[in-house]
Formats: structure tokens, sequence, C-alpha cells
């Protein structure tokens, strides 16, 4: 099919694609083609299939986009990710029906007007996962948002590189909107990190014991009231500060004047 030309908005710049545990060659090689027609052209790839690059798929199916197969970044895990991509805002993609614990799913419109803000001024990745069961819960609990592909039937569901042109394309299209600049400075997902363990610390130290001992649940609730879309690292800064001085009262017994906010 032959495109209609446009000129790709600058904020796509700020946007990343990751797949998550990528099994097939050729769905990193469509996902390529796909990201550069839409005017994405950085590729995170998480634990892909090992030696992806010495399969002929991905560089026939990538077509025109050997570039973005060429400048992909491998990470062995998300955590590794995170920390070395400065990311804002993480998305993740999912036809999973809401859990209590986890970040809340909207639909795909939706999200892309919050992704097209965001990325104005903030680094955005959209995370899609493995083509057998897409993300896990622990993937999808380090998520700001979750976002899903309204579909008329439950099955069959997209392919890989299927989703990643729906969503890409969304984007792109409310990013041609008129879209307002954030008012808000985001913290990044390695500084809310830092709050959910500082804040466990504290925890464990007044001796608290979460229901059943399950920190597990605990903390994929700690990170759904912490990693909500909107929060400002000013307010992670401040939270910081008083759990620290919390921490350094319950280990030392007493603190140091706290510095002007």
């Amino acid at each position: 099919m032959r495109a209609i030309r446009i000129k790709a908005p600058d904020n796509l710049k700020n946007i990343k694609i990751i797949l998550n545990e990528p099994q097939e060659p050729g769905n990193i090689g469509s996902t390529a083609r796909v990201m550069k027609g839409m005017g994405f052209d950085r590729l995170i790839l998480i634990n892909p299939v090992p030696d992806w690059r010495e399969h002929d798929q991905p560089w026939a199916f990538a077509c025109w986009s050997h570039d973005i197969l060429h400048n992909a970044v491998e990470y062995k895990n998300l955590d590794e990710a995170i920390l070395a991509e400065g990311i804002h805002m993480l998305v993740g993609t999912t036809h999973r029906r809401r859990e209590k614990r986890l970040p809340e799913i909207i639909p795909l419109r939706e999200g892309a007007r919050i992704i097209a803000e965001a990325s104005q001024e903030h680094t955005v990745a959209i995370m899609f996962g493995r083509e057998d069961f897409g993300l896990s819960t622990e993937d999808i609990s380090r998520c700001n948002l979750c976002i899903s592909i309204p579909m008329a039937r439950r099955n069959p569901s997209f392919n890989l590189s299927h989703a990643v042109a729906v969503i890409a394309y969304e984007v792109l299209m409310a990013s041609l909107e008129d879209v307002p600049k954030p008012k808000y400075k985001l913290a990044t997902l390695d500084h809310l990190k830092v709050l959910e363990d500082k804040i466990v610390n504290v925890l464990k130290l007044i001796g608290f014991r979460p229901t059943n001992e399950d920190w597990s649940s605990l903390i994929l609730s700690i990170r759904r009231a912490i990693n909500r879309p909107g929060f400002e690292k000013r307010d992670v800064s401040t939270l910081l500060l008083i759990f620290s001085h919390i921490e350094r009262y319950l280990t030392a017994g007493k603190v140091d004047p706290a510095p002007g906010l």
C-alpha cells in the first residue's frame, strides 16, 4: 500500500519501543518496519531470542528499516533497561482484565493522547511482551500506564508486530493534534524504584508485617500508588527525604536537620 507522506512530530524522538523477550526473529524485523513507517526509530530489546541478528528473517522483514535493527539496544532484564534509559513513563500493553494491584488498563486511543502529551518533554517507553503470554505481572507492575487495543472479538489476538503497528499509528495520530506541553516534571522510573525500596525498608525496620507475610503483594500495591502517571519529580524527592529521615532515626536514633525544600 502506498502511504500518504507526513512529517513525523518531534515528540516521537522521545518515545522508545520495548520488546520484552521477543521469541521470533521475524517479529523483531517486522516491528522495525512498522516503527519506521510511523516515525519511531528507538528500539529496545530485553533478553531477545539468542543470535537474532544472525537470522535472515529480521533483515528480510525489516525491508528498508535496517538502521533500526542496527541501532537496537539490548538489555538482560527490565531493571537494567530502566536504569540505563532514563525512562519517565513506562507504558505496558496487555489484553488482560484489570487486576486490583496493577495499574488501570485504559483504551488505546485514550492512552495515545497521554503518551503524546508526556513525550513532548519526557522519555516514554511503550513495552510489548512475549508472543506466547505477553507481559508478566511483575513487568506490568513496573508500568505507569497500561493500554489495550479494543477488539470486536476475543480471539484471535494480534501478532506482536501488528500490535506495535496499531499502537504506533494511534500515538502518531495523537501527536499530530495540537498537543499541550505537560505542566509537570516527571520522576524517572529508577527514581521511583529508590522510593519503593526506601518505603519497604522503613516498614521492615518498624516491624510491619503484611497480611500472610505476603511482601510481594504489598510491593505491587505500593508500586500502583507511586507509579501513577503524573507523579512529579519534586513530590518523589520530598517523600524520599521524609522516609530517609525516618530510616536514619530508626537505625541511628537521630536525624540531621532537614534542608530547605
